[in-house]
């Protein structure tokens, strides 16, 4: 039987976080696996924790790991990969945007598949919210160009594969183990797909029905998105040349 650790980082998921946990776990009982869950609070700085602690009542297979300040999405996976115990991995945000396709991710690890993700560029995926406004045109198609230009600069001919989707399973081995990770924010995925193609390991992706929010509350010269574009050309500088 297959033995999976998923990976749930959260931060400020007081609205979904209770709900989502106790579909989710619903759900798992259905793939016929053993499993643990492990939750990742990345300094939330709403009533997060309350409703993890009221989880830790109920649920006895999940792991909770509580930080007093947000240190990046990344970071909190990379301690969650510490603490995991089996070597199938799932890694998923909190709001489970694709909840629906993690009976195909778990297919394709119990298939041997090394790396399966969702993959929103794939040529099967599609857009549910149509026609596009000009926002969303420019959120979908930036994404695309920014996939060809890391797997150009890293050579890593895998076209536009979606690097940033929340949701993705794979196998560590034994030069897994031994790689080190230095994203801190958002850029883990950019660093697992280059790993896996670097092995030679089968990578695959799944298409998806998805949706771009309407609006964007990204505020370019914040000082969290400086260390955001810092984070990104860290972590393209250092595959480049390790």
């Amino acid at each position: 039987m297959l033995s999976i650790s998923f990976i749930i980082p959260c931060y400020n998921g007081e609205r979904f976080i209770f709900s989502n946990i106790k579909k989710f776990t619903k759900e798992i009982k259905n793939f016929k696996i053993n499993y643990e869950i492990i939750i990742i609070n990345d300094g939330s700085t709403d009533k997060t924790s309350a409703k993890l602690d009221k989880l830790q009542k109920i649920y006895k297979k999940i792991k909770f790991l509580h930080f007093k300040k947000n240190y990046g999405k990344s970071f909190s996976i990379r301690k969650g990969l510490d603490l995991c115990k089996f070597k199938h991995i799932i890694l998923l945000d909190a709001d489970l945007p694709y909840f629906s396709y993690i009976n195909q991710i778990v297919f394709e690890l119990k298939k041997g598949t090394d790396l399966v993700i969702v993959d929103r560029n794939h040529p099967l995926s599609s857009l549910i919210n149509k026609p596009l406004s000009r926002y969303q045109f420019f959120r979908k198609n930036i994404g695309i160009l920014i996939s060809k230009i890391i797997f150009y600069i890293l050579n890593l001919h895998l076209g536009a594969i979606d690097t940033q989707a929340g949701l993705k399973g794979f196998k560590k081995t034994k030069q897994f183990n031994k790689n080190k990770f230095i994203s801190k924010k958002f850029f883990l995925d950019i660093e697992l797909i280059y790993l896996f193609k670097k092995m030679n390991k089968k990578i695959s992706s799944i298409p998806v029905k998805y949706k771009i929010e309407e609006n964007s509350t990204i505020n370019l010269i914040s000082i969290q998105n400086i260390q955001i574009i810092f984070d990104f050309i860290k972590v393209l500088v250092y595959l480049k040349f390790k």
